[in-house]
Protein backbone atom coordinates (compact mmCIF):
# COMPACT_ATOMS: atom_id res chain seq x y z
CA UNK A 1 0.00 0.00 0.00
CA UNK A 2 2.88 2.28 1.21
CA UNK A 3 4.22 1.81 -2.61
CA UNK A 4 1.15 2.69 -4.39
CA UNK A 5 0.58 5.59 -2.07
CA UNK A 6 4.23 6.71 -3.19
CA UNK A 7 3.80 6.28 -6.77
CA UNK A 8 0.60 8.32 -7.28
CA UNK A 9 2.14 11.05 -4.99
CA UNK A 10 5.22 10.95 -7.81
CA UNK A 11 2.86 11.02 -9.86
CA UNK A 12 0.80 14.40 -8.94
CA UNK A 13 4.14 16.10 -8.27
CA UNK A 14 5.11 15.25 -12.01
CA UNK A 15 2.24 16.20 -13.00
CA UNK A 16 1.91 19.65 -11.20
CA UNK A 17 5.32 20.24 -12.28
CA UNK A 18 4.57 19.37 -16.05
CA UNK A 19 1.33 20.66 -16.88
CA UNK A 20 1.39 21.89 -20.54
CA UNK A 21 -0.41 25.25 -19.82
CA UNK A 22 1.60 28.56 -20.13
CA UNK A 23 0.73 29.96 -17.14
CA UNK A 24 2.08 26.78 -15.39
CA UNK A 25 5.31 26.28 -16.77
CA UNK A 26 6.05 29.79 -16.18
CA UNK A 27 5.00 29.91 -12.66
CA UNK A 28 7.48 26.59 -12.56
CA UNK A 29 10.38 28.46 -14.06
CA UNK A 30 10.20 31.58 -12.02
CA UNK A 31 9.90 29.51 -8.81
CA UNK A 32 12.98 27.50 -10.37
CA UNK A 33 14.80 30.79 -10.85
CA UNK A 34 13.67 32.50 -7.71
CA UNK A 35 15.01 29.37 -5.49
CA UNK A 36 17.80 29.41 -7.17
CA UNK A 37 19.02 32.93 -6.30
CA UNK A 38 17.93 32.77 -3.47
CA UNK A 39 19.99 29.39 -2.83
CA UNK A 40 23.13 31.03 -4.36
CA UNK A 41 22.85 34.45 -2.31
CA UNK A 42 22.72 32.27 0.69
CA UNK A 43 25.43 30.14 -0.53
CA UNK A 44 27.38 33.03 -0.83
CA UNK A 45 27.05 34.96 2.47
CA UNK A 46 27.97 32.15 4.33
CA UNK A 47 31.34 31.44 2.24
CA UNK A 48 32.03 35.04 2.45
CA UNK A 49 31.51 35.26 6.35
CA UNK A 50 33.28 31.36 6.72
CA UNK A 51 35.86 32.70 4.50
CA UNK A 52 36.80 35.54 6.51
CA UNK A 53 36.34 34.18 9.77
CA UNK A 54 39.07 31.05 8.71
CA UNK A 55 41.90 34.13 8.96
CA UNK A 56 41.37 35.26 12.34
CA UNK A 57 43.63 33.75 14.14
CA UNK A 58 43.19 31.38 17.06
CA UNK A 59 39.38 32.29 17.89
CA UNK A 60 37.98 32.38 13.91
CA UNK A 61 37.51 28.45 13.22
CA UNK A 62 35.72 27.80 16.83
CA UNK A 63 33.20 31.03 15.63
CA UNK A 64 32.30 29.26 12.47
CA UNK A 65 32.13 25.52 14.57
CA UNK A 66 29.66 28.16 17.05
CA UNK A 67 27.84 30.00 14.10
CA UNK A 68 27.00 26.15 12.72
CA UNK A 69 26.16 25.02 15.65
CA UNK A 70 23.21 28.29 16.42
CA UNK A 71 22.39 28.17 12.90
CA UNK A 72 21.41 24.55 12.69
CA UNK A 73 19.73 24.58 16.14
CA UNK A 74 17.62 27.25 15.07
CA UNK A 75 17.00 25.61 11.86
CA UNK A 76 15.94 22.68 13.97
CA UNK A 77 13.46 24.67 16.01
CA UNK A 78 11.73 26.74 12.92
CA UNK A 79 11.35 22.75 11.86
CA UNK A 80 9.41 21.69 14.63
CA UNK A 81 7.10 24.56 14.57
CA UNK A 82 6.58 24.35 10.91
CA UNK A 83 5.76 20.64 11.55
CA UNK A 84 3.10 21.74 14.39
CA UNK A 85 1.65 24.22 11.70
CA UNK A 86 1.58 22.07 9.00
CA UNK A 87 0.24 19.29 10.39
CA UNK A 88 -3.40 20.97 11.35
CA UNK A 89 -4.19 21.12 7.38
CA UNK A 90 -2.41 17.72 5.94
CA UNK A 91 -3.39 15.22 9.32
CA UNK A 92 -6.07 16.85 10.43
CA UNK A 93 -7.93 18.77 8.23
CA UNK A 94 -7.59 17.84 4.72
CA UNK A 95 -10.15 16.12 2.84
CA UNK A 96 -7.26 13.36 1.40
CA UNK A 97 -7.15 12.43 5.36
CA UNK A 98 -11.03 12.12 5.20
CA UNK A 99 -11.07 9.84 2.25
CA UNK A 100 -8.27 7.97 3.46
CA UNK A 101 -10.10 7.11 6.70
CA UNK A 102 -12.79 5.96 4.60
CA UNK A 103 -10.60 3.52 2.72
CA UNK A 104 -9.92 -0.19 4.22
CA UNK A 105 -6.50 1.39 5.77
CA UNK A 106 -5.12 1.30 9.35
CA UNK A 107 -4.80 4.24 11.42
CA UNK A 108 -0.47 3.53 10.73
CA UNK A 109 -0.93 3.83 7.03
CA UNK A 110 -3.41 6.60 7.05
CA UNK A 111 -1.02 8.62 9.16
CA UNK A 112 2.14 7.80 7.04
CA UNK A 113 0.75 8.41 4.35
CA UNK A 114 -0.37 12.14 4.91
CA UNK A 115 3.54 12.04 7.26
CA UNK A 116 5.20 12.16 3.53
CA UNK A 117 3.30 15.33 2.12
CA UNK A 118 3.66 16.96 6.01
CA UNK A 119 7.61 16.27 5.91
CA UNK A 120 7.69 17.87 2.30
CA UNK A 121 5.34 21.10 3.38
CA UNK A 122 7.20 22.18 6.32
CA UNK A 123 10.71 21.33 5.18
CA UNK A 124 11.73 22.27 2.12
CA UNK A 125 12.24 25.99 2.53
CA UNK A 126 14.40 25.48 5.21
CA UNK A 127 16.78 23.24 3.51
CA UNK A 128 16.84 25.68 0.90
CA UNK A 129 19.14 27.99 3.72
CA UNK A 130 20.51 24.46 5.76
CA UNK A 131 22.24 23.14 2.77
CA UNK A 132 23.84 26.20 1.66
CA UNK A 133 25.10 26.44 5.10
CA UNK A 134 26.52 23.33 5.14
CA UNK A 135 28.50 23.51 1.47
CA UNK A 136 29.85 26.83 2.12
CA UNK A 137 31.10 25.15 5.65
CA UNK A 138 32.65 22.17 3.46
CA UNK A 139 33.95 24.45 0.48
CA UNK A 140 35.80 26.63 3.31
CA UNK A 141 37.55 23.57 4.46
CA UNK A 142 38.30 22.14 1.36
CA UNK A 143 36.47 18.90 2.22
CA UNK A 144 37.21 16.08 -0.47
CA UNK A 145 34.77 14.59 -2.55
CA UNK A 146 33.72 11.44 -0.69
CA UNK A 147 32.85 14.05 2.37
CA UNK A 148 29.83 15.16 0.31
CA UNK A 149 28.48 11.46 -0.33
CA UNK A 150 28.91 10.13 3.29
CA UNK A 151 28.32 13.38 5.68
CA UNK A 152 25.04 14.84 3.64
CA UNK A 153 22.84 11.56 4.39
CA UNK A 154 24.12 11.18 7.90
CA UNK A 155 23.63 15.14 8.68
CA UNK A 156 20.54 15.72 7.02
CA UNK A 157 17.93 12.36 6.81
CA UNK A 158 18.29 13.09 10.36
CA UNK A 159 17.88 16.77 10.37
CA UNK A 160 14.90 16.60 9.05
CA UNK A 161 13.48 13.54 10.49
CA UNK A 162 13.78 14.33 14.36
CA UNK A 163 12.34 17.79 14.23
CA UNK A 164 9.13 16.18 11.87
CA UNK A 165 8.75 13.05 14.57
CA UNK A 166 8.73 15.57 17.49
CA UNK A 167 6.28 18.36 15.59
CA UNK A 168 3.83 15.58 14.77
CA UNK A 169 3.70 14.38 17.80
CA UNK A 170 3.18 17.56 19.69
CA UNK A 171 0.16 18.16 17.17
CA UNK A 172 -1.44 15.01 18.49
CA UNK A 173 -0.96 16.02 22.00
CA UNK A 174 -2.22 19.57 21.50
CA UNK A 175 -5.30 18.33 20.28
CA UNK A 176 -6.05 15.94 22.83
CA UNK A 177 -5.35 18.10 25.63
CA UNK A 178 -7.42 21.17 23.82
CA UNK A 179 -10.53 18.72 23.71
CA UNK A 180 -10.45 17.31 27.55
CA UNK A 181 -9.28 21.16 28.63
CA UNK A 182 -10.10 23.80 26.20
CA UNK A 183 -8.14 25.65 23.48
CA UNK A 184 -7.88 28.93 25.95
CA UNK A 185 -6.15 26.80 28.70
CA UNK A 186 -3.98 25.10 26.74
CA UNK A 187 -3.04 27.83 24.96
CA UNK A 188 -2.44 30.16 28.11
CA UNK A 189 -0.37 26.94 29.30
CA UNK A 190 1.86 26.40 26.25
CA UNK A 191 2.60 30.76 26.92
CA UNK A 192 3.14 29.94 29.97
CA UNK A 193 6.07 27.27 29.12
CA UNK A 194 7.36 29.30 26.55
CA UNK A 195 8.23 32.39 28.54
CA UNK A 196 9.64 30.24 31.25
CA UNK A 197 12.16 29.08 28.80
CA UNK A 198 13.26 32.06 27.17
CA UNK A 199 13.95 33.82 30.68
CA UNK A 200 15.73 30.66 31.46
CA UNK A 201 17.44 30.99 27.97
CA UNK A 202 18.22 34.46 28.56
CA UNK A 203 19.15 34.41 31.83
CA UNK A 204 21.04 30.98 32.38
CA UNK A 205 21.88 30.38 28.76
CA UNK A 206 24.20 33.02 27.78
CA UNK A 207 27.78 33.27 26.58
CA UNK A 208 30.34 34.86 28.15
CA UNK A 209 30.74 38.86 26.21
CA UNK A 210 33.25 39.96 24.58
CA UNK A 211 32.68 43.73 25.04
CA UNK A 212 35.29 43.99 27.71
CA UNK A 213 38.38 45.30 28.31
CA UNK A 214 41.65 42.18 27.45
CA UNK A 215 44.30 43.92 30.04
CA UNK A 216 42.24 44.09 32.79
CA UNK A 217 39.84 41.11 32.46
CA UNK A 218 41.90 38.23 31.27
CA UNK A 219 40.32 35.61 32.97
CA UNK A 220 36.41 36.62 31.00
CA UNK A 221 38.42 36.15 28.00
CA UNK A 222 39.93 33.34 28.84
CA UNK A 223 36.45 31.48 29.55
CA UNK A 224 34.75 33.01 26.72
CA UNK A 225 37.37 30.77 24.57
CA UNK A 226 36.45 28.09 26.56
CA UNK A 227 32.73 27.98 26.23
CA UNK A 228 33.37 28.88 22.06
CA UNK A 229 35.55 25.87 21.91
CA UNK A 230 33.12 23.37 23.71
CA UNK A 231 30.22 22.18 23.27
CA UNK A 232 27.20 23.52 25.79
CA UNK A 233 24.61 21.24 25.06
CA UNK A 234 25.95 17.79 24.34
CA UNK A 235 22.32 16.18 23.91
CA UNK A 236 21.48 18.49 20.97
CA UNK A 237 21.27 17.23 17.73
CA UNK A 238 22.72 19.93 16.60
CA UNK A 239 25.93 19.32 18.55
CA UNK A 240 26.24 16.13 17.35
CA UNK A 241 25.98 17.71 13.41
CA UNK A 242 29.06 20.28 14.58
CA UNK A 243 31.03 16.67 16.25
CA UNK A 244 30.73 15.14 12.98
CA UNK A 245 31.93 17.75 10.56
CA UNK A 246 34.83 18.26 13.38
CA UNK A 247 35.45 14.70 13.23
CA UNK A 248 35.60 14.74 9.18
CA UNK A 249 38.18 18.13 9.68
CA UNK A 250 40.71 16.57 11.77
CA UNK A 251 40.02 13.37 10.44
CA UNK A 252 38.73 11.75 14.05
CA UNK A 253 37.41 8.51 12.44
CA UNK A 254 35.67 7.55 16.19
CA UNK A 255 34.05 11.36 16.67
CA UNK A 256 32.48 10.69 13.55
CA UNK A 257 31.47 7.08 13.98
CA UNK A 258 30.02 8.07 17.39
CA UNK A 259 27.95 11.20 16.62
CA UNK A 260 26.85 9.36 13.51
CA UNK A 261 25.45 6.85 15.39
CA UNK A 262 23.77 9.30 17.86
CA UNK A 263 22.28 10.88 14.87
CA UNK A 264 21.25 7.74 13.15
CA UNK A 265 19.89 5.82 16.49
CA UNK A 266 17.71 8.77 17.64
CA UNK A 267 16.00 9.05 14.37
CA UNK A 268 15.28 5.39 14.68
CA UNK A 269 14.39 5.69 18.01
CA UNK A 270 12.25 8.67 17.64
CA UNK A 271 10.47 6.56 14.60
CA UNK A 272 9.47 3.67 17.03
CA UNK A 273 7.74 6.09 19.50
CA UNK A 274 6.17 7.50 17.34
CA UNK A 275 5.18 4.51 15.61
CA UNK A 276 3.76 4.51 18.99
CA UNK A 277 1.80 7.28 19.28
CA UNK A 278 0.58 6.83 16.02
CA UNK A 279 -1.43 3.44 17.06
CA UNK A 280 -2.77 4.18 20.27
CA UNK A 281 -3.06 8.38 19.87
CA UNK A 282 -3.34 9.33 16.36
CA UNK A 283 -7.19 8.35 15.57
CA UNK A 284 -8.27 9.71 18.85
CA UNK A 285 -6.35 13.27 18.32
CA UNK A 286 -7.96 13.32 14.82
CA UNK A 287 -12.01 13.05 16.08
CA UNK A 288 -10.85 15.50 18.68
CA UNK A 289 -9.73 17.50 15.89
CA UNK A 290 -12.91 17.30 14.27
CA UNK A 291 -14.69 18.07 17.62
CA UNK A 292 -12.52 21.55 18.46
CA UNK A 293 -12.85 22.50 15.01
CA UNK A 294 -17.05 21.79 15.22
CA UNK A 295 -17.14 23.66 17.85
CA UNK A 296 -15.71 26.48 16.81
CA UNK A 297 -18.06 26.81 13.41
CA UNK A 298 -21.05 26.27 15.86
CA UNK A 299 -19.60 29.74 17.41
CA UNK A 300 -19.32 31.20 14.12
CA UNK A 301 -22.59 30.35 13.04
CA UNK A 302 -23.91 31.57 16.47
CA UNK A 303 -22.61 34.91 16.10
CA UNK A 304 -22.90 35.69 12.63
CA UNK A 305 -25.86 38.23 12.97
CA UNK A 306 -23.77 40.39 16.09
CA UNK A 307 -21.79 42.94 14.55
CA UNK A 308 -20.09 43.54 17.88
CA UNK A 309 -17.64 46.37 19.30
CA UNK A 310 -15.15 46.55 15.74
CA UNK A 311 -17.73 47.56 13.69
CA UNK A 312 -18.15 50.88 15.87
CA UNK A 313 -14.15 50.37 15.98
CA UNK A 314 -13.67 50.81 12.46
CA UNK A 315 -17.02 53.23 11.68
CA UNK A 316 -14.17 55.45 9.71
CA UNK A 317 -14.22 52.90 6.60
CA UNK A 318 -17.45 52.52 4.83
CA UNK A 319 -20.10 50.24 5.65
CA UNK A 320 -19.09 47.66 2.72
CA UNK A 321 -14.95 48.01 3.02
CA UNK A 322 -16.01 47.03 6.92
CA UNK A 323 -17.56 43.60 6.12
CA UNK A 324 -14.59 42.41 4.74
CA UNK A 325 -12.19 43.63 7.36
CA UNK A 326 -13.99 42.68 10.18
CA UNK A 327 -14.81 39.35 8.53
CA UNK A 328 -10.82 38.80 7.40
CA UNK A 329 -10.04 39.80 11.44
CA UNK A 330 -12.37 36.95 12.61
CA UNK A 331 -10.98 34.28 10.67
CA UNK A 332 -7.49 35.11 11.55
CA UNK A 333 -8.68 34.78 14.60
CA UNK A 334 -10.22 31.37 14.39
CA UNK A 335 -7.41 29.73 12.18
CA UNK A 336 -4.50 28.16 14.49
CA UNK A 337 -2.11 28.17 11.76
CA UNK A 338 -2.10 32.09 11.24
CA UNK A 339 -1.97 33.47 14.77
CA UNK A 340 0.23 30.79 15.83
CA UNK A 341 2.76 32.31 12.91
CA UNK A 342 2.15 35.28 13.64
CA UNK A 343 3.06 35.24 17.70
CA UNK A 344 6.07 33.06 16.62
CA UNK A 345 7.30 36.32 14.44
CA UNK A 346 6.60 38.91 17.44
CA UNK A 347 8.31 36.96 20.03
CA UNK A 348 11.76 36.74 17.86
CA UNK A 349 10.94 40.27 17.21
CA UNK A 350 11.16 40.44 20.88
CA UNK A 351 14.16 38.51 21.32
CA UNK A 352 15.95 40.51 18.69
CA UNK A 353 15.23 43.56 20.97
CA UNK A 354 15.87 42.23 24.29
CA UNK A 355 19.24 40.74 22.83
CA UNK A 356 20.59 44.73 21.27
CA UNK A 357 21.71 45.40 25.07
CA UNK A 358 25.00 43.64 23.85
CA UNK A 359 25.65 45.81 20.98
CA UNK A 360 27.98 48.81 22.39
CA UNK A 361 26.61 51.97 22.67
CA UNK A 362 30.10 54.28 22.47
CA UNK A 363 30.81 53.23 19.10
CA UNK A 364 32.86 56.80 17.63
CA UNK A 365 33.50 56.02 13.62
CA UNK A 366 30.97 57.31 11.43
CA UNK A 367 30.79 54.18 9.54
CA UNK A 368 29.92 51.87 12.13
CA UNK A 369 27.23 54.11 13.69
CA UNK A 370 25.43 54.59 10.04
CA UNK A 371 26.26 50.44 9.79
CA UNK A 372 24.25 50.26 13.55
CA UNK A 373 21.49 52.73 12.36
CA UNK A 374 20.76 51.66 9.20
CA UNK A 375 21.32 47.53 9.74
CA UNK A 376 18.72 48.20 12.84
CA UNK A 377 16.67 49.61 9.80
CA UNK A 378 17.49 47.01 7.25
CA UNK A 379 16.32 44.14 9.96
CA UNK A 380 12.56 46.10 10.31
CA UNK A 381 12.60 45.97 6.63
CA UNK A 382 13.01 42.62 6.54
CA UNK A 383 10.87 41.90 9.37
CA UNK A 384 7.73 43.66 7.12
CA UNK A 385 8.74 41.92 4.00
CA UNK A 386 7.77 38.52 6.19
CA UNK A 387 4.91 39.86 7.18
CA UNK A 388 3.58 40.99 3.57
CA UNK A 389 4.25 37.97 2.06
CA UNK A 390 3.16 35.41 4.30
CA UNK A 391 -0.08 37.31 5.40
CA UNK A 392 -0.90 39.73 2.68
CA UNK A 393 0.48 37.82 -0.27
CA UNK A 394 -2.49 35.15 0.30
CA UNK A 395 -5.27 37.28 1.73
CA UNK A 396 -6.71 37.50 -1.93
CA UNK A 397 -6.64 33.48 -3.13
CA UNK A 398 -8.19 32.93 0.56
CA UNK A 399 -11.44 33.98 -0.61
CA UNK A 400 -11.28 31.13 -2.18
CA UNK A 401 -14.02 29.97 -5.63
CA UNK A 402 -15.88 32.42 -4.69
CA UNK A 403 -14.16 35.15 -5.38
CA UNK A 404 -16.02 35.45 -8.67
CA UNK A 405 -19.16 35.98 -6.98
CA UNK A 406 -17.54 39.27 -4.52
CA UNK A 407 -16.72 40.63 -7.52
CA UNK A 408 -20.36 40.21 -9.94
CA UNK A 409 -21.77 42.41 -7.15
CA UNK A 410 -22.33 46.22 -7.09
CA UNK A 411 -19.24 46.18 -4.52
CA UNK A 412 -16.44 47.67 -6.72
CA UNK A 413 -12.70 45.53 -6.97
CA UNK A 414 -10.97 48.19 -5.90
CA UNK A 415 -12.97 48.39 -2.23
CA UNK A 416 -11.65 45.22 -2.07
CA UNK A 417 -7.91 45.80 -2.20
CA UNK A 418 -8.09 48.48 -0.13
CA UNK A 419 -10.36 46.71 2.51
CA UNK A 420 -7.13 44.28 2.33
CA UNK A 421 -4.40 46.85 2.64
CA UNK A 422 -5.88 49.10 5.21
CA UNK A 423 -5.84 46.16 7.70
CA UNK A 424 -2.42 44.97 6.78
CA UNK A 425 -1.32 48.56 6.58
CA UNK A 426 -2.02 50.01 10.27
CA UNK A 427 -1.08 46.45 11.99
CA UNK A 428 2.37 46.17 10.36
CA UNK A 429 2.55 50.05 10.49
CA UNK A 430 2.38 50.16 14.33
CA UNK A 431 4.71 46.99 14.94
CA UNK A 432 7.65 48.30 12.50
CA UNK A 433 7.13 51.72 14.20
CA UNK A 434 7.26 50.65 17.56
CA UNK A 435 10.32 48.13 16.42
CA UNK A 436 11.99 51.25 14.57
CA UNK A 437 11.23 53.81 17.68
CA UNK A 438 12.64 51.13 21.01
CA UNK A 439 15.44 49.47 18.86
CA UNK A 440 16.95 52.91 17.74
CA UNK A 441 16.57 54.29 21.63
CA UNK A 442 18.43 51.20 23.10
CA UNK A 443 20.94 51.98 20.40
CA UNK A 444 21.01 55.43 21.67
CA UNK A 445 20.04 57.16 17.98
CA UNK A 446 19.91 61.03 17.98
CA UNK A 447 15.93 62.38 17.25
CA UNK A 448 17.15 63.20 13.45
CA UNK A 449 17.88 59.20 12.89
CA UNK A 450 14.65 57.93 14.60
CA UNK A 451 12.41 60.41 12.71
CA UNK A 452 14.82 59.55 9.21
CA UNK A 453 13.73 55.69 9.87
CA UNK A 454 10.25 55.98 10.86
CA UNK A 455 10.12 57.81 7.71
CA UNK A 456 11.57 55.50 5.65
CA UNK A 457 9.53 52.54 7.63
CA UNK A 458 6.39 54.40 7.06
CA UNK A 459 7.30 54.21 3.48
CA UNK A 460 8.01 50.90 3.45
CA UNK A 461 4.96 49.58 5.02
CA UNK A 462 2.74 51.14 2.41
CA UNK A 463 4.75 49.65 -0.60
CA UNK A 464 5.21 46.03 0.59
CA UNK A 465 1.76 45.64 1.20
CA UNK A 466 0.41 47.14 -2.02
CA UNK A 467 3.51 44.89 -3.54
CA UNK A 468 1.78 41.61 -1.65
CA UNK A 469 -1.83 42.46 -2.44
CA UNK A 470 -0.76 43.21 -6.06
CA UNK A 471 1.02 40.30 -7.08
CA UNK A 472 -1.16 38.45 -4.82
CA UNK A 473 -3.95 38.62 -7.33
CA UNK A 474 -1.66 38.61 -10.44
CA UNK A 475 -0.32 34.49 -9.17
CA UNK A 476 -3.49 33.48 -7.30
CA UNK A 477 -3.54 30.07 -5.65
CA UNK A 478 -7.59 30.33 -5.40
CA UNK A 479 -7.66 26.18 -5.15
CA UNK A 480 -5.38 26.26 -2.10
CA UNK A 481 -7.11 26.50 1.45
CA UNK A 482 -3.70 26.61 3.27
CA UNK A 483 -2.19 30.36 3.76
CA UNK A 484 1.32 28.73 4.07
CA UNK A 485 1.21 27.09 1.31
CA UNK A 486 0.30 30.09 -0.99
CA UNK A 487 2.85 32.00 0.43
CA UNK A 488 5.72 28.95 -0.51
CA UNK A 489 4.45 28.81 -3.87
CA UNK A 490 6.47 30.63 -6.75
CA UNK A 491 3.78 33.21 -6.86
CA UNK A 492 5.35 34.01 -3.43
CA UNK A 493 8.61 33.55 -4.22
CA UNK A 494 9.07 35.57 -6.73
CA UNK A 495 7.10 38.14 -4.32
CA UNK A 496 9.54 37.39 -1.48
CA UNK A 497 12.30 38.33 -4.17
CA UNK A 498 10.75 41.49 -5.16
CA UNK A 499 10.24 42.91 -1.72
CA UNK A 500 13.88 42.33 -0.32
CA UNK A 501 15.22 43.93 -3.60
CA UNK A 502 13.00 46.73 -2.63
CA UNK A 503 13.96 46.69 0.85
CA UNK A 504 18.03 46.77 -0.29
CA UNK A 505 17.39 49.72 -2.35
CA UNK A 506 15.88 51.46 0.27
CA UNK A 507 18.61 50.91 2.76
CA UNK A 508 21.05 51.48 -0.10
CA UNK A 509 19.70 54.86 -1.06
CA UNK A 510 18.79 56.15 2.29
CA UNK A 511 21.99 55.22 4.05
CA UNK A 512 25.00 56.99 1.56
CA UNK A 513 23.57 60.41 1.98
CA UNK A 514 23.17 60.20 5.56
CA UNK A 515 26.83 58.92 6.44
CA UNK A 516 28.11 61.92 3.76
CA UNK A 517 25.68 64.54 5.63
CA UNK A 518 27.30 62.73 9.38
CA UNK A 519 30.85 63.46 7.66
CA UNK A 520 30.02 66.51 6.40
CA UNK A 521 28.83 67.84 10.26
CA UNK A 522 32.07 66.12 11.45
CA UNK A 523 35.05 67.27 9.13
CA UNK A 524 33.16 70.82 7.43
CA UNK A 525 33.62 69.26 4.23
CA UNK A 526 31.20 70.00 1.16
CA UNK A 527 27.60 69.98 1.29
CA UNK A 528 26.59 66.42 -0.61
CA UNK A 529 23.29 68.27 -1.86
CA UNK A 530 23.50 66.10 -5.20
CA UNK A 531 23.48 63.03 -3.34
CA UNK A 532 20.00 63.97 -1.21
CA UNK A 533 18.77 65.02 -4.37
CA UNK A 534 19.45 61.82 -6.29
CA UNK A 535 18.02 59.80 -3.21
CA UNK A 536 15.18 61.65 -2.72
CA UNK A 537 14.24 61.53 -6.04
CA UNK A 538 14.74 58.03 -6.09
CA UNK A 539 13.24 56.93 -3.06
CA UNK A 540 9.96 59.04 -4.17
CA UNK A 541 10.11 57.52 -7.44
CA UNK A 542 11.08 53.59 -6.06
CA UNK A 543 7.74 53.62 -3.50
CA UNK A 544 5.52 54.82 -6.37
CA UNK A 545 6.75 52.26 -8.49
CA UNK A 546 6.40 49.29 -5.70
CA UNK A 547 2.84 50.97 -4.79
CA UNK A 548 1.03 52.02 -7.79
CA UNK A 549 2.19 49.52 -10.35
CA UNK A 550 1.23 46.11 -8.21
CA UNK A 551 -2.46 47.48 -7.40
CA UNK A 552 -3.15 48.88 -11.33
CA UNK A 553 -2.03 45.43 -12.61
CA UNK A 554 -4.04 43.82 -10.14
CA UNK A 555 -6.93 45.62 -10.45
CA UNK A 556 -6.54 45.39 -14.58
CA UNK A 557 -6.62 41.64 -14.37
CA UNK A 558 -9.76 41.39 -12.02
CA UNK A 559 -11.37 43.31 -14.54
CA UNK A 560 -10.14 40.96 -17.61
CA UNK A 561 -10.42 37.54 -15.96
CA UNK A 562 -13.41 35.25 -15.50
CA UNK A 563 -12.78 33.57 -12.57
CA UNK A 564 -15.55 31.09 -12.77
Amino acid sequence: MYSFLFKKKIKLLLRALFRAQEKSTAKFIAGVVVLSIFFLGAYYLFFRTFNYLVTVQDIGVMLIDKVISIGFLALGILLIVSNIITSISTLYRSDETSFLFSSPLSYNEVFFARFIDNLFFSSWATLVIGIPLFLAYAKVHSFPMHFYVIAAPIIFIPFVLIPAYIGVALSMLFFLATKRFGVKKVLIFLGAVAALAVFFILRYGSAASLLLNIEGDIVSLNYFLKNLGTTTHPFLPNNWIVEVLRGFRYGNTDSILLHSSLLLSSSAALWVLLSGFVSHLYYPSYLAALEVMGKQRRKRSTSMKEKGVLWNLLSVFPSDMRVFIIKDLKLFVRDTKQWSQFTILIVLLLLYLINLRSVPLNVTGKFWQTLITFGNFAFTGYILATLSVRFVYPSISMEGKSFWAIISTPFPARRLFWAKFWQAFIVFFIIAEIVVVISSGMLAQTGTMIFLTSIGTLLMSISLVSLSIGLGILFPSFEEPNPAKIASSSGGMITALVSLVYVGLMVIVMAVPTHRMMLYFASRGNFPSKTIIFSVIFIVLLNIVATVVPIKLGLKVIKERDFR
